[in-house]
């Protein structure tokens, strides 16, 4: 295990995708007629899932950034870009290519219509360039929606290793003015300042760029004041119980003003507070640290990549069956079916795909 492993971190990044596993799928059975009316909050909250990733991104970019600044006194910026390269590139590409062949070749062949109903060459040229999450408010993007977050966090590490070499002496002070701008820019965007088509302040609203700018701080915090975090009251753990609890609260119930700017702030300003706690093992209640969930956290990735593939096989299974006489049956196996078949298929990525390139990744590892 490699000296920037942190505990706790891997089954984290599971339950975020089994937000997103789960939302998906209950949508689908939705769209399927199979689940009619109003459906517990919990499924609902896949957002929430996509939201936790930016989050422990921006904790953990920084945090590997701060780690090398002070291993070596410096910052490569070119092998930063490349343990990118070698960890996302592959599988986006790879996911582009089967939405390619299955929306464009598969799904005309089964429902005897096209899917693309617009120039494949504009939607192509938006992901290769990474800008995934305009291309899905301009076009319906099926199985290829989930890949506009990696656009997302592609577009943030753009800028954020440069800036960081560039500010590395006042990084504090910088991810404050980052988390200002970008809570200012929100805000503008929720309040109509600006006169922008609707899909340009869709896209706009896409680049959650606070969420990565608050895991940061949290990462900063993190490297270099660990020892007084905990011994400080905020690692208390009625503390830590009553975060929890409220995390707890927004997961299952539908609380208002949820879709309020400053509701999101304060709930990734939440998913920081738990992750950091978490890596603090010495004081956590969050003792995350099991097998199967390391596990499921390695495959994440994979996971989140390939469930919409997946699901979308399922739902064409399932649209040739009536399953009205068996609402909770169907659906708690369509889930159940999502999930294992998932996990599969992100395992044998993860083992005869994605590891190639992880090897080339851990040669540019700091």
């Amino acid at each position: 295990m490699n000296n920037s492993y942190l505990k706790g971190l891997n089954t984290l990044r599971f339950f975020a995708a089994f937000l997103v596993i789960i939302y998906h799928g209950v949508g689908s059975l939705c769209k399927l007629n199979i689940i009619k009316g109003d459906i517990l909050p919990i499924f609902t909250k896949g957002g929430d899932g996509v939201e936790f990733f930016f989050v422990l991104s921006g904790f953990l970019i920084t945090y590997l950034l701060l780690k090398e600044y002070n291993k070596a006194g410096n910052v490569s910026i070119k092998q930063f870009y490349l343990r990118r390269v070698f960890r996302i590139w592959p599988l986006y590409i790879l996911i582009i290519l089967i939405g390619l062949l299955l929306l464009g070749y598969i799904y005309p062949l089964i429902y005897h219509k096209p899917y693309f109903n617009f120039p494949i060459w504009k939607w192509i040229i938006l992901y290769i360039i990474f800008l995934p999450n305009l291309a899905i408010k301009l076009y319906p993007m099926g199985l290829l929606y989930p890949l506009w977050s990696i656009g997302v966090e592609e577009q943030f590490y753009l800028f954020w290793a440069p800036v960081f070499k560039l500010c590395r002496n006042k990084i504090l002070i910088t991810i404050f003015i980052f988390i200002f701008l970008s809570s200012i820019w929100q805000i503008l965007l929720e309040f109509k300042i600006f006169i922008f088509s609707d899909y340009l302040v869709n896209f706009f609203k896409s680049q959650k760029f606070y969420a990565m700018s608050i895991g940061a701080f949290f990462g900063y915090v993190f490297f270099n004041w660990k020892t007084q975090f905990q011994k400080s009251i905020l690692a208390y753990k009625f503390m830590q119980y009553f975060i929890l609890i409220l995390v707890l609260l927004h997961l299952f119930l539908n609380l208002p003003f949820s879709e309020y700017f400053l509701y999101k702030f304060l709930l990734a300003s939440c998913f920081g507070y738990i992750i950091l706690n978490t890596v603090c093992d010495e004081t956590t209640i969050f003792k995350l640290e099991k097998k199967p969930f390391v596990y499921l956290g390695t495959i994440s990735y994979g996971l989140y990549m390939f469930h919409m593939v997946v699901d979308y096989f399922l739902r064409t299974i399932y649209s040739k069956f009536n399953f009205s006489n068996y609402v909770f049956l169907g659906s708690l196996f369509y889930i159940l079916l999502l999930l294992g078949l998932t996990v599969l298929v992100a395992s044998i990525s993860f083992k005869y795909f994605e590891n190639y390139f992880l090897r080339l990744k851990g040669k540019h590892s700091a």
